[in-house]
């Protein structure tokens, strides 16, 4: 949880879900927000590793459930469960303000035959049961060489995510399109490399320092750790 609580202006309907306006000039955190808001260069961001071995263990039995279930689309789900536990990770910069959403998706990058890529939508679900159908078909579909692209310009709750499964890194710069910074945080994932009964994967997380603070990024890290490490209570 947050260390403060802003005050609702409104809520509206978008896409999938909803957001509530915040104004978070009167919050405890208004000196920071307003001062990174203005910065030249307000995105901060750290790479640590993840252990997947429990994880990586149970998807043989959870298939029987689950048929054809994946890695990637099993740790994506954990990482949504820890981002969407964290307030801050769903929060978002408005020309007028901050919104906040109730859930984020998940838009990670999916390699395609031709060696293009696309993205696609893995909409958030508490459960993994009720997240995998849905993932699996998303990914499906961005994987068809006509499928539309489904890069976005426009916020609509989400985390950018991409995979670089070939690659083991300690550090990630991620690339950046001029003009308004929503904020939407980015993630890199990385390579699995086994150490003894460990599989750790890199993770880069990227944040905009107006709304993301140590504290936070802390948060996400020990409720990833934890999702991890009991995997059972992702279903």
């Amino acid at each position: 949880m947050l260390a403060w609580s802003a005050p609702l202006i409104t809520a509206q309907p978008m896409t999938h879900t909803a957001y509530q306006t915040l104004d978070l000039r009167h919050s405890p955190r208004a000196q920071a927000y307003a001062f990174y808001r203005q910065a030249e260069r307000p995105r901060w961001g750290l790479t640590f590793a993840v252990d997947l071995g429990p994880l990586l263990a149970c998807l043989p039995a959870w298939r029987a459930d689950l048929p054809g279930l994946t890695p990637f689309v099993a740790y994506h789900h954990a990482i949504l469960r820890a981002a969407n536990a964290v307030p801050a990770l769903r929060q978002r910069l408005t020309p007028d303000g901050v919104v906040q959403w109730h859930s984020v998706d998940a838009t990670p990058t999916v390699l395609r035959d031709d060696e293009s890529y696309a993205v696609a939508r893995l909409v958030y679900a508490e459960r993994l049961d009720d997240f995998v159908a849905p993932a699996m078909a998303a990914v499906a579909r961005a994987r068809q060489p006509d499928a539309p692209w489904g890069v976005r310009t426009e916020q609509s709750g989400e985390l950018h995510m991409t995979t670089l499964p070939g690659v083991t890194f300690t550090h990630f710069t991620h690339a950046r399109r001029g003009g308004f910074d929503d904020a939407t945080p980015s993630v890199a994932l990385g390579r699995f490399e086994r150490d003894g009964q460990r599989v750790c994967m890199p993770v880069n997380l990227e944040v905009h320092h107006a709304l993301v603070d140590g504290l936070h990024v802390g948060r996400f890290v020990e409720a990833l750790q934890a999702l991890l490490a009991e995997p059972q209570g992702l279903r």
